[in-house]
């Protein structure tokens, strides 16, 4: 009777976590214009805060390779990245496990990242967590994924945590554009 008790106290939190990771949402404005990112992409290309500020709205998606739903929504990804570019929408990666504690890149964790995004068919930008990444974007998480929406300012319009699929993300940035134009 207590193992059966017990079995379905496990099984609770891990669906009440699972869920918390899928389905969590929340609007956390946040105004940071002034985001001092010096970082590079995984292909060695530099990536600083002129990147985010040319475009309408970039799509910040913190993921991991240990984390299935990161790695699924990998594709979802990149098709909303391809398909509302015109709209001055830019999606951006950042590899949390990409970089160790040192703050070294990884590069085993960066060799495995790159086979994932290569079978997921993702061309959008992969960034190595700098300081400014760490200390902004990554510190203030609980969920794998999570995706922060910044306008051209810098300025955090919107948090989502957990994984979505394409019909998903093109809502939310629907949503997001609206707050941007509106």
């Amino acid at each position: 009777m207590m193992r059966k008790a017990a079995i379905a106290i496990c099984l609770t939190l891990l669906v009440c976590l699972f869920a918390g990771c899928q389905e969590k949402t929340e609007d956390t404005p946040k105004t940071d214009s002034s985001l001092n990112i010096q970082t590079t992409t995984l292909n060695g290309e530099a990536f600083t805060f002129d990147d985010i500020a040319e475009n309408k709205l970039t799509v910040l998606n913190v993921w991991a390779t240990w984390c299935p739903p990161c790695v699924a929504e990998l594709p979802h990804l990149q098709k909303i990245s391809e398909d509302f570019q015109e709209e001055g929408v830019r999606v951006v990666g950042v590899l949390q496990d990409g970089v160790t504690e040192l703050g070294e890149t990884d590069a085993d964790t960066v060799e495995s990242a790159n086979a994932l995004l290569e079978e997921a068919g993702a061309e959008y930008p992969i960034l190595l967590p700098d300081d400014t990444l760490q200390q902004t974007f990554i510190r203030t998480m609980q969920y794998f994924p999570t995706t922060f929406f910044l306008d051209g300012q810098g300025n955090v319009i919107q948090r989502i945590e957990g994984a979505r699929d394409y019909e998903g993300w093109s809502e939310i940035i629907r949503e997001a554009l609206e707050k941007i134009d509106g």
